[in-house]
């Protein structure tokens, strides 16, 4: 990372200004991976606040680990650095100002044994969930029954329409992490017990299917049984993978990320015929932000469509209502809208 600064008084102060410059970079470049340059939040008047006041706050997230090369010339002092930005600061203080956007409620439930025997109190699902919450989430919390009833429902790793629409319905829950964790002996290390376990973790939209990340991971434990070995195990797994479920999730609510841009369910109500829904969708489509409206669904209760938006859904609604339509219901997922 190169950080500049005039030399306008001693050279070791014009040497700080450069290296301040450089850490303020690596911030900013921080905060546009989380935020890309298709997102309609980024040109927002608020995010270039939020912006402003991480960059002024910016010794708090990173610092300089090593200076790689320094130089004065033509009155300016110039420096290459290797900075350490502190991402789970930035990513709580993204997380704040995106909740004002879409605070989504998250389902964890996670389906895992030790190798001949179901884990009766899943050790990675409750390190999924600590890591969530540590993160500002806001995590569904079920109780033993529900957590059996919803575990027996994702076993075999498929989660059909109908699971969804129920999930999200019974629960109130936006999102579904899930997947499938397991732990098997491999023999002895030192006179203890050691597992290896294997984490296969998915978070997915309740309302259109879209899964928002998926990835495995593997971890190892060693302890004096076979069942604290199992667990810890477990345990270690998910240590290992939680940390990247809030920049994915960070990324779902920014409507940018790896994954396409984040999609919405659109119920219209009150619709005349099929030609205005047609023209409607149309229109949408050539909005700014939208990638793209597919309707899904029309019948004499009305139509389901599904939206591909880069923004929030507080700043669809709107789009939908300078449509010329009624925004009657929104959720960080949802929105319902009726023609006037």
């Amino acid at each position: 990372m190169s950080g500049q600064a005039l030399i306008t008084g001693t050279p070791a102060a014009a040497r700080q200004a450069a290296l301040n410059d450089a850490v303020r970079t690596a911030i900013e470049q921080v905060l546009g991976a989380y935020i890309s340059a298709s997102s309609t939040l980024r040109n927002t008047d608020e995010f270039e606040q939020l912006q402003q006041r991480l960059i002024k706050r910016a010794d708090g997230f990173g610092r300089v680990v090593q200076v790689l090369s320094e130089n004065q010339q033509g009155g300016t002092y110039t420096v290459t650095v290797r900075v350490a930005v502190a991402r789970p600061s930035l990513e709580q203080e993204l997380k704040t100002f995106l909740t004002q956007k879409g605070d989504p409620r998250i389902l964890v439930v996670i389906p895992e044994q030790v190798l001949r025997r179901v884990v009766p109190d899943p050790a990675a699902e409750t390190e999924v969930q600590r890591a969530l919450i540590a993160a500002g989430y806001r995590v569904v919390d079920l109780t033993q029954t529900q957590h059996n009833t919803v575990r027996d429902t994702l076993r075999g790793g498929s989660v059909s329409p109908q699971a969804r629409s129920e999930l999200a319905t019974r629960y109130q829950a936006d999102l579904l992490v899930t997947g499938e964790a397991f732990a098997e002996e491999y023999g002895a290390v030192l006179g203890q017990r050691a597992y290896t376990a294997r984490l296969e973790l998915k978070v997915i939209d309740l309302a259109t299917g879209q899964i928002l990340f998926s990835d495995a991971f593997t971890g190892a434990a060693t302890a004096a049984t076979d069942a604290v070995a199992g667990k810890s195990a477990l345990q270690s797994v998910a240590q290992i993978a939680a940390p990247a479920l809030p920049a994915a999730l960070l990324g779902w609510l920014s409507g940018s990320g790896k994954t396409a841009g984040r999609t919405f369910t659109v119920r219209f109500q009150n619709v005349p015929n099929f030609r205005v829904l047609n023209d409607t969708l149309a229109t949408l489509r050539g909005s700014a932000g939208v990638q793209a409206a597919l309707n899904r669904q029309f019948d004499a209760a009305g139509a389901l469509a599904e939206v591909e938006y880069s923004g929030a859904p507080e700043d669809l609604a709107q789009l939908l209502e300078d449509l010329g339509l009624t925004v009657t219901g929104l959720s960080a997922g949802e929105l319902t809208v009726t023609f006037r």
